[in-house]
């Protein structure tokens, strides 16, 4: 075990020490504005969230389709899923989820997001205002904006050491109407619609140590979508992420785990991140979560909470929570409601 250990530490040490100064690199633009549908950055379950949307290498069932879908492996038979996620300036995202192991066919499921921003004023560029040659605006009324991602995911074990997936999703935003001035002086009106289709892939190795896990995951892959006479693609995400149950260490414990999870972030439009998780677990009944987000604009701590119960049918209920702390105090601070029913 020692071995291991001696191994295991200066390579995670020396990860760190690599990738942590680029987080805060002062000479390095932050990227922004280089990817549209932005409601794809949006952590989708409790269980990832509270522990600070780290853990790729460790997040198994339906959930695993919104980070990496290579732990949609690990369902055991079929699985329902649904999450709330109460977000910033009264917006919500809702998503849902099922899925069915088919044995040595692999395990597909099928899933769908959809955001939630009410109503919005509606307005256009006037030509003038009240006889004067200043620019200003007309009031269309109200509309309400949709984003919608719907996916359909795969996933297979290799062998016992190593799990592979994908998902390809539909995406699509409506941000309604507005009327524009052609260079001809006529009035047009203009759809603001657009879709296209991403891809996500990931992976999942254990190399045989307790229970040390490896990921990596490519997130919203897509062609650029054309919009007007402009052009831009989809928050395009590479992962990388290490986990393991820290009392392995020291002793088997079957009555209790402290998971770790360390996960890096190479996103298309922002400089890297870091995202650290702690999950404590108590008989596969009770979970409590804690993380650290590095180098966000807003919520770095997260916390969660986890109940398991498994009923005598063999069905299993799957109950959690998280909470984002946004400390600038300028938003409400997210809250996630996950529920899941096995099968």
């Amino acid at each position: 075990m020692r071995k291991y250990i001696s191994i295991f530490i200066p390579v995670v040490f020396i990860s760190l020490i690599l990738f942590v100064p680029k987080l805060n690199a002062q000479g390095d633009l932050k990227k922004v504005a280089q990817s549209g549908m932005q409601y794809l950055k949006i952590g989708v379950g409790a269980e990832m969230v509270g522990r600070g949307e780290a853990g790729i290498s460790m997040v198994k069932g339906l959930e695993s389709i919104f980070w990496n879908p290579a732990g949609l492996s690990d369902l055991d038979d079929k699985e329902f899923y649904f999450s709330h996620n109460s977000w910033i300036a009264d917006i919500s995202m809702d998503a849902a989820a099922v899925g069915m192991n088919f044995g040595n066919y692999g395990t597909f499921a099928l899933s769908v997001i959809w955001m939630n921003y009410g109503k919005l004023n509606a307005t256009a560029v006037a030509n003038t205002v009240s006889g004067s040659t200043q620019l200003g605006y007309i009031d269309e009324g109200t509309f309400s904006p949709s984003d919608i991602a719907i996916g359909l995911a795969y996933s297979r074990r290799i062998s016992e050491q190593f799990a592979v997936g994908g998902q390809v999703r539909f995406l699509y935003e409506d941000y309604g109407q507005n009327v524009v001035v052609t260079t001809t002086g006529v009035n047009q009106t203009v759809s603001n619609i657009m879709k296209t289709f991403s891809v996500d892939l990931g992976t999942v190795y254990y190399p045989g140590y307790k229970s040390l896990a490896f990921a990596m995951s490519i997130q919203n892959f897509s062609p650029d979508i054309k919009y007007q006479q402009e052009a831009f693609g989809t928050p395009l995400t590479f992962k990388m992420g290490i986990s393991m149950n820290m009392l392995d260490v020291f002793e088997n414990s079957p009555r209790s785990s402290l998971l770790l999870a360390v996960d890096a972030i190479h996103p298309r439009d922002y400089t890297e991140r870091l995202n650290l998780g702690l999950e404590y677990d108590y008989l596969g009944i009770f979970q409590l979560r804690t993380g650290y987000r590095m180098n966000y604009d807003l919520g770095n701590f997260t916390s969660g909470v986890g109940l398991r119960y498994s009923l005598s049918n063999g069905m299993q209920i799957k109950l959690d929570l998280s909470y984002i702390v946004d400390a600038t105090g300028r938003f409400s601070n997210p809250f996630q409601i996950t529920m899941g029913l096995k099968f």
